[in-house]
């Protein structure tokens, strides 16, 4: 019986290994090629509408870190569109598994001569994970009146499985969990305008459904009841960046701050009334000519009556490494943590990092339950043009250790 369980689980990773190497031939193929002016079917894009993933639910989608970098299905059509990029984007986290993303983009390049601009993109993903989970989305990313205003947009649907270990750090210990199957039908619309220098400031809806129920078939009898909850999603939401990095995929230095408050309202169609604040702060320091010093500091904060899935968790391919995504919840968490990323040639970075954070209830609760980690990673650089890689991390936390596998940098 084991060895019929552990034949779907080999062979899905055999496929994915496979889909890396081939991945990753494309694109060292074409990195060594001649190259000349930099167009925008090499450049790298974050999926449009993959927003939606960080907004709701916390298996461990991650998708905001998941970008597309050149277009290594080109070298298979002499006709390709010169502006549409698609690309496979393999990863693994610790909720899911191995997971797939197809991600595909269109660019459409600012008219105004000379302009310094990104080119707004139109696009889309679809993910599906080791563990059954799935998603998929549209949206679009937006740069117009020579990037003073951004636009983002975007509609998706998640089907997401994963363990919930409960609420609060004695619950969070006993490291009991219940599996759970959470569907999200979400849409959202955000701008932001230039205010000052690299300062962005917007505001932005988020609409949608989320119903959660357990992974396990009841008996149907009058004796048990429905146990799924179904609450229906709105939020006004004021997003706040500011980017002073050199580079946005390796940066060597500058800053890099977002903040986000989300205000869940009955007037915004909410079933429950609560609003959450986040922020980060990423600094990046050059250690030499070629090394970075990378610091990370990460709160959020959740008011008064939110539904489990809107509470501040622990964990994740961001923060913290070495600890399952959601494995932590409670409606206050931190994090702080620091990376050396050491250059040993020019196709191989070594990384070692350490941080610790917490969840708690209140502020004042802060101070009682450290939570650990360190780990040591590599990156595998794929393009020596953008300077991005394929990442293998191994990180120990204080219930055990996680692997994680994707595309670019933690942060």
């Amino acid at each position: 019986m084991g060895s019929v369980m552990f034949r779907p689980l080999v062979k899905l990773t055999i496929r994915a290994l496979v889909l890396v190497l081939v991945t990753l031939s494309t694109a060292v193929a074409a990195d060594t090629e001649t190259v000349g002016d930099e167009s925008d079917s090499d450049r790298n894009f974050d999926l449009p509408g993959a927003e939606l993933a960080g907004l709701v639910g916390d298996g461990g989608i991650e998708l905001e870190d998941a970008d597309a970098v050149g277009n290594p299905l080109k070298r298979f059509a002499e006709r390709w569109p010169e502006d549409l990029v698609v690309a496979p984007i393999p990863g693994r986290s610790p909720q899911l598994g191995w997971k797939l993303t197809l991600g595909a983009g269109y660019f459409i390049q600012s008219r105004k001569e000379g302009s310094e601009s990104a080119p707004s993109v139109l696009g889309g993903f679809a993910m599906a994970a080791e563990n059954g989970s799935y998603a998929y989305g549209a949206g679009a990313n937006l740069h117009l009146m020579d990037d003073k205003l951004r636009v983002q947009a975007g509609a998706g649907y998640m089907d997401i499985r994963y363990a919930y270990y409960g609420r609060g750090n004695i619950a969070n210990d006993l490291g009991i969990d219940i599996d759970i199957l959470q569907e999200a039908p979400m849409y959202f619309a955000s701008a932001s305008w230039r205010v000052w220098n690299k300062l962005y400031v917007g505001f932005g809806y988020l609409g949608g459904d989320v119903e959660t129920r357990l992974r396990i078939t009841l008996p149907e009898t009058p004796f048990f009841d429905d146990p799924s909850l179904k609450l229906d999603i709105g939020a006004y939401v004021i997003p706040i960046e500011f980017d002073t990095r050199d580079h946005e995929q390796f940066p060597r230095e500058g800053w890099l701050v977002n903040g986000r408050a989300m205000f869940y309202r009955d007037s915004a169609g909410s079933d429950f009334e609560t609003e959450t604040f986040k922020v980060s702060v990423n600094h990046f320091r050059p250690m030499g000519e070629q090394n970075v010093l990378a610091l990370r500091a990460y709160m959020r904060a959740t008011n008064e009556g939110a539904p489990f899935f809107v509470l501040s968790t622990f964990g994740g391919s961001t923060d913290l490494r070495g600890y399952p995504s959601g494995r932590y919840r409670d409606r206050m968490m931190y994090a702080l943590q620091g990376e050396y990323r050491w250059q040993f040639n020019d196709r191989w970075i070594f990384t070692g990092f350490a941080g610790f954070g917490e969840v708690a209830e209140s502020i004042g609760e802060f101070g009682r339950n450290f939570l650990p980690a360190v780990g040591i990673g590599t990156r595998f650089v794929l393009s020596q043009k953008h300077r991005v890689g394929l990442s293998a991390d191994i990180a120990v936390g204080k219930d055990g250790t996680e692997f994680y596998f994707g595309v670019g940098e933690a942060f």
